[in-house]
């Protein structure tokens, strides 16, 4: 399963942590997998793009962390867009995918 968790202060996204694998199809052919990493690294590098020094990145085998170090509110904008994408995909295969928001 996809653990999708967005640290939230204020109503603003200070973190979003993705972990696991959707396991919804075999290896290299999972659909629900390939859409949450397309979101992710796009979403990360129009950050890295648009606002090179407001975010932290890392990026692993299973692990993908947005850590914002510099607020803006179009960062903002971006990390709402990225969580709203998450929801989408969501609402369709909760089967393998959970997304929890916590609030600092």
């Amino acid at each position: 399963m996809i653990k999708i968790i967005i640290t939230k202060t204020e109503q603003k996204i200070k973190k979003v942590e993705i972990t696991g694998h959707a396991k919804a199809s075999e290896y290299g052919k999972d659909l629900v997998c390939a859409a949450i990493a397309g979101i992710a690294t796009g979403g990360l590098n129009a950050i890295d793009q648009i606002k090179p020094d407001n975010c932290e990145f890392l990026v692993k085998e299973g692990l993908i962390n947005i850590i914002v170090k510099n607020d803006s509110a179009d960062l903002q904008v971006m990390l709402q867009t990225i969580y709203y994408q998450f929801l989408t995909i969501y609402q369709q295969y909760q089967k393998f995918i959970s997304v929890k928001e916590v609030k600092e």
